[in-house]
């Protein structure tokens, strides 16, 4: 029961992340009218780990675990981080800041958003594809769960009005990387997560993240840090930096702690509806189409029976 329990509110864990990542397509957008690609990935890591410090300081306090993240030694500070924890923290900050740049240059190049996000939305299925050759056992109703999911994600995502271009572009094949690339951070949280701090590990991520795109922003766009920029759209980083990257991706982590990896992918691509449903409150969109509709039921299907498949694979495992 208590494994029920546990992985119950993992799952919970996970439709948070999916709604605060949802909302944040709104503020992104936003964002990305006051400034460029790559110093909204920057600022918001940076965001994210001056948030994450405290955080890390306060649960260490509150649970008890003996540890302390600076810690003095022979009259140097340290941190009291764990091999596994920086392999795995490096190796997600890694993942996630190529995927994010892949992401935004894809769209830029594509011009079109349904599209970027119908292929990212692939990641679902290449999580259980790639667990497969990693050993990774995925049950039939997961499965069946998954391409719910991706068809979900593609009614949702295109227009069938007769203007959407269904060719594969040059940015369409970026956001294909892209999609390959969050699923191994999928799959690198499933390997490192159980084995670690999830805080902490969700503090190095966003840490190797600044670091490797601190140069890149002041060379590539070092005029965007200007006082319009942050007046029109510093509180939309903001929330990027605090809820989408600080908070959101330390509950993958967490979440991802006591859940199948297919089926976290399943439950993170209610992203998407959330993402509808941030554009109709924030931005005044509307969800008139029949497919988006059936889109959202046919997503929202797919996490309960994947759901369903997971429970069963638990309790034949006993």
């Amino acid at each position: 029961m208590k494994k029920q329990l546990s992985s119950v509110a993992a799952t919970a864990l996970l439709f948070v992340t999916a709604m605060i990542w949802g909302f944040a397509f709104s503020a992104q957008r936003t964002a990305g009218e006051a400034f460029g690609v790559i110093t909204i990935i920057c600022l918001r890591s940076i965001i994210a780990c001056l948030v994450l410090i405290p955080v890390v300081m306060l649960f260490d306090r509150l649970s008890g675990n003996g540890r302390h993240l600076f810690v003095l030694a022979s009259g140097r500070v340290r941190l009291d981080i764990t091999r596994t924890e920086w392999i795995g923290g490096i190796l997600c900050g890694l993942s996630l800041g190529v995927a994010s740049l892949l992401q935004q240059l894809g769209m830029q190049l594509n011009q079109s958003a349904g599209k970027t996000a119908f292929i990212t939305a692939l990641y679902v299925a290449l999580v259980p594809l790639l667990g497969a050759f990693l050993g990774r056992k995925t049950g039939v109703l997961v499965w069946l769960g998954v391409l719910g999911s991706v068809g979900g994600a593609f009614l949702l995502a295109f227009d069938f009005s007769g203007n959407e271009q269904f060719g594969l572009a040059v940015g369409d094949l970026l956001v294909l990387i892209c999609a390959v690339i969050f699923a191994i951070q999928i799959l690198v949280i499933d390997r490192f997560s159980p084995r670690g701090d999830g805080i902490r590990m969700s503090l190095l991520q966003f840490l190797t993240v600044s670091i490797i795109s601190l140069p890149f922003m002041l060379v590539l766009e070092p005029n965007g840090l200007t006082a319009a920029a942050f007046m029109q759209g510093g509180l939309p980083l903001l929330f990027l930096g605090v809820m989408s990257s600080g908070v959101a991706y330390t509950l993958q982590i967490i979440g991802q702690k006591k859940t199948h990896p297919a089926v976290a992918s399943v439950v993170l691509s209610l992203e998407s509806v959330f993402g509808l449903v941030g554009g109709a409150l924030f931005l005044g969109e509307t969800l008139e189409k029949t497919t988006e509709i059936v889109g959202c039921m046919l997503l929202f299907a797919s996490v309960l029976l994947t759901q369903i498949g997971g429970f069963i694979g638990r309790k034949e495992n006993g």
